[in-house]
């Protein structure tokens, strides 16, 4: 910041510096150079409200992050409901979820389109 607010009053001692002034040019010099000037603050004061609003974001940011957690959980939590079978005719790993396993229709396999018996160990049935 302040940037602008420097180069303006360099093009202000400028201008003093050849004693622009009186004549129509110079008052034409002049009043673009305060015209600059009034820019500069302009341009300063919506750098600072571009830093409150990404301050603001960054807060906004975090709380919506926060609620998300407490109302999903961490992410890792999402493949406790499917499981993972291999299916013996492609070979290919495929997830289902646990309704389906329980349901008495037949899986189908996504890849091969080909039934799939899953085998359940003693302790899963």
């Amino acid at each position: 910041m302040g940037y602008m607010k420097e180069k303006v009053a360099y093009l202000r001692g400028l201008a003093e510096g050849m004693e622009i002034g009186g004549d129509p040019q110079g008052k034409l010099v002049n009043a673009i150079i305060a015209v600059m000037d009034e820019m500069a603050d302009s341009v300063d004061d919506l750098e600072v409200a571009a830093q409150e609003v990404d301050e603001c974001l960054d807060e906004l940011y975090e709380e919506v992050d926060s609620i998300e957690e407490d109302l999903y959980g961490d992410e890792d939590d999402d493949d406790e409901d499917f499981v993972e079978i291999e299916c013996p005719n492609c070979g290919e790993t495929v997830y289902f979820d646990q309704s389906m396993l329980e349901s008495d229709e037949d899986l189908i396999c996504p890849n091969c389109n080909e039934p799939i018996v899953p085998a359940f160990s003693d302790d899963e049935e």
